[in-house]
């Protein structure tokens, strides 16, 4: 065994320090790019997915990393060889160490070690124990584990005075939290392997035999002892968590993730996404606002002449709750005369929060002999969950998933002006819809969005609170919604009301170092009701106006977090793939230490690059359906070599249809707000760039590169409406433009 102190090379290249080492699955000819985890869990203790630890704290840092989550449960039996193809690897985090059938299961994790695919073992190492609580013989325990690298001595010392740890990896250990003076009970554990690296130990100098090596690393996987992952207080229903451990690095160690390309669910065109919903809850609630409150205007209007229409750059869903416009329902005059004008914005995409807004969805859930997640089950959400009254906010008619799904966009759909319709449902009430609900939505044609609660402020200081990006229920995919709403800030709406502002905290901390989300404002009508919340929302926006974002429809972005699902990414070569089935996805991105840029004469389909936050940002050409990006070695990103022909460096609009030549590019832009863009175009001296739209507006101008080959483009608002663009580099006229 090697030092504790001492690196291996998998260990070395992982944490950057060292050229990676290519991955297997990387090879021309060796089959798509493995991006799935096999994450293994017991029913008995966490009833579906989404009530797992590993659902709440390790799927976001792997969905980070481009990989997939998927879940099998143990009380289905052991994962076969079927469920084993394609699978990068298998990541576990028990809660005890009984399971059930623990022979079978350390039988197979011997042959999961002999079949190359490594296993993240966090907390109890699972097998040790029967269900009965009866512990299982170390020689057969050991026969398992020792082929991963590690031997499980068995013993639990809770007297720990005088222990101390022993850090060998900074950059693995403490993470967002120093560990603790007192060193918690723990078990014995070693490494055995020559090629298991201690990342961390304890031991105390008075007692040889009570040593132990807490967190193990080897290039069959790692090994995190139980309570040394994160910390964890909980104070009735609200929890306090930070990591220990450094996940990213952890599972990027684990899972060789430098060497793969990662489906980029925050950015498009270069620049991070921004996206904005609001839920109908209170959209007939009475303002407390003066001047508007001694007229007695509702709270939807407020939104309208307040924010809504004050911000045409800022794109927003609005999804009302149907029962509040149907006059048959509890709709008025008034709610409906709102709803028109919202939906005759340009920048106001129509959805729907429903029709009746179901609080609690598992009441409706007719499946025989379903598991319902209990009110308290740990998820991503920041809060719990809530005891409802009754399920669902209107009940005085029959529930019915054709009321709440395709009724709902059809009542919506008859108000809208031509040329918009309904594309997205928000979820409403605990936003925990069942199987039937997603394939109801699916089959209307509509995305979906809710749910997942992050927050990342001094309230919630941690990337444990970040959620993953959506929940599979069953064999349908809920997305979660970037960042969480006004209600997780103000204790459920009854207190603190200008709460929301700390949002800005929460988009700067899933900003940078790694780009975690996207900017999301998601709020309810009910923000219209108080000055202070409504003075929130704006903050957030005028927050927004300040940073370079690329604004997008909140139903793209669902579609996005799709993309990220079905991409498969096939080698072609050495550093090149083929993008197959991604969706609406146009962003790759490459982490690792070797500086790449996109080599793209050799790459197809593929408009632009970024180098930013570590990362090489790829933008893809959305008319392309199965692009190349081929890279190529470069020593200075900042420097890259010229390129033939101008590429994409960032924009705020959408770019897409991209036709480059030496001297000529021509495509199509669509957003919100002005249309700023820069284009890397060297050696060239002055461009003559003109524009039209559909509609016939149209305008041209003289533009010169700055010193670095950098063109700056600027385009006037236009409402999301598609505008051709064409630049020609000087002494030539574009062609087929007037």
């Amino acid at each position: 065994m090697m030092r504790a102190g001492v690196l291996g090379m998998a260990v070395v290249t992982a944490l950057g320090l060292a050229p990676a080492a290519p991955d297997s699955s990387l090879r021309s000819g060796s089959g798509p790019v493995r991006r799935s985890v096999l994450a293994l869990y017991d029913s008995a203790r966490a009833p579906e997915p989404r009530a797992t630890i590993v659902h709440a704290l390790a799927e976001m840092p792997l969905n980070h990393l481009g990989l997939i989550v998927r879940y099998h449960d143990l009380r289905q039996g052991l994962p076969g060889p079927d469920a084993l193809r394609g699978v990068r690897g298998v990541v576990t985090w028990f809660e005890s160490d009984s399971i059930p059938n623990p022979r079978a299961y350390l039988r197979w994790v011997e042959t999961l070690a002999s079949s190359g695919i490594p296993l993240a073992s966090l907390g109890a190492l699972g097998g040790t124990r029967d269900e009965r609580g009866q512990p299982m013989p170390l020689d057969e325990v050991n026969r398992a584990f020792e082929r991963l690298g590690w031997r499980f001595e068995g013993g639990w010392h809770t007297t720990t005075t005088g222990a101390a740890f022993s850090v060998s990896e900074p950059g693995l250990i403490g993470f967002e939290r120093p560990l603790p003076r007192l060193v918690p009970p723990y078990a014995t554990v070693h490494a055995t392997a020559p090629d298991a690296h201690v990342a961390l130990r304890v031991s105390a100098r008075h007692r040889p035999l009570g040593a132990s090596d807490l967190v193990i690393v080897s290039p069959r996987g790692a090994f995190v002892a139980p309570g040394y992952a994160y910390f964890s207080d909980r104070v009735g229903a609200r929890e306090f968590r930070q990591w220990y451990v450094n996940p990213f690095a952890l599972f990027r160690i684990v899972f060789r993730t430098d060497d793969i390309p990662k489906p980029d669910t925050t950015t498009v065109s270069g620049r991070r996404i921004y996206y904005s919903h609001i839920d109908g809850d209170g959209w007939r609630n009475l303002t407390q606002i003066e001047p508007h409150r001694s007229r007695y205007v509702i709270a939807a209007r407020v939104v309208l002449d307040e924010v809504v229409r004050k911000y045409p750059d800022l794109p927003v869903a609005v999804a009302p709750i149907v029962g509040d416009l149907d006059p048959e329902w509890h709709g008025t005059a008034e709610s409906l005369d709102i709803a028109r004008q919202l939906f005759e914005l340009p920048h106001v995409e129509p959805a729907v929060h429903t029709y009746s807004h179901p609080l609690d969805w598992a009441r409706f859930d007719t499946r025989a002999g379903r598991r319902v997640t209990p009110v308290g089950a740990r998820g991503p959400d920041v809060l719990t969950g809530e005891a409802y009254e009754k399920p669902r906010v209107y009940d005085t008619r029959p529930f019915s998933l054709r009321t709440e799904v395709e009724e709902a966009a059809a009542f919506v759909d008859a108000l809208l002006p031509p040329g918009k319709r309904v594309r997205l449902l928000q979820w409403s009430g605990d936003t925990r819809p069942f199987e039937e609900a997603l394939v109801r939505v699916k089959r209307a044609g509509l995305a979906n969005i809710n749910g997942g609660d992050t927050r990342f402020d001094r309230e919630f200081p941690s990337a444990a609170w970040v959620s993953p990006l959506g929940a599979w229920i069953g064999r349908e995919l809920q997305v979660y919604a970037s960042n969480s709403n006004e209600n997780t800030y103000t204790d459920l709406w009854r207190d603190r009301f200008f709460g929301f502002s700390f949002l800005s905290r929460t988009v700067r901390n899933t900003g940078e170092p790694r780009r975690l989300k996207p900017f999301n404002v998601y709020y309810h009508m009910y923000s219209g009701e108080r000055l202070s919340s409504l003075n929130a929302v704006k903050a957030n926006l005028d927050f927004a106006r300040t940073l370079p974002l690329a604004p997008v429809d909140a139903s793209r972005f669902s579609r996005i977090v799709e993309g990220f699902f079905s991409t498969a990414l096939e080698p072609a070569g050495p550093r090149r793939w083929r993008v197959r089935d991604r969706g609406a996805l146009q962003t790759i991105r490459f982490d690792g230490p070797a500086a790449t840029r996109v080599d793209f004469a050799a790459s197809v389909g593929v408009i632009g690059q970024r180098h930013e936050l570590g990362s090489l940002f790829v933008a893809l050409d959305e008319a392309v359906e199965t692009p190349i990006i081929a890279l190529t070695p470069v020593a200075d990103p900042a420097g890259a070599r010229p390129d033939p022909g101008p590429y994409l460096v960032e924009s705020r609009w959408r770019v897409h249809d991209v036709q480059r030549a030496a001297d000529r590019l021509r495509f199509v832009s669509e957003g919100y707000g002005a249309g700023e863009a820069l284009w890397h175009w060297p050696g060239v001296d002055a461009t003559t760039v003109v524009w039209r739209t559909a509609r016939g507006r149209s305008g041209r101008a003289v533009v010169r590169p700055d010193g670095s080959g950098r063109l700056a483009l600027g385009l006037p608002a236009l409402d999301g409406e598609p505008v051709e663009v064409t630049i020609t580099a000087a002494g030539r006229e574009p062609h087929g433009v007037r």
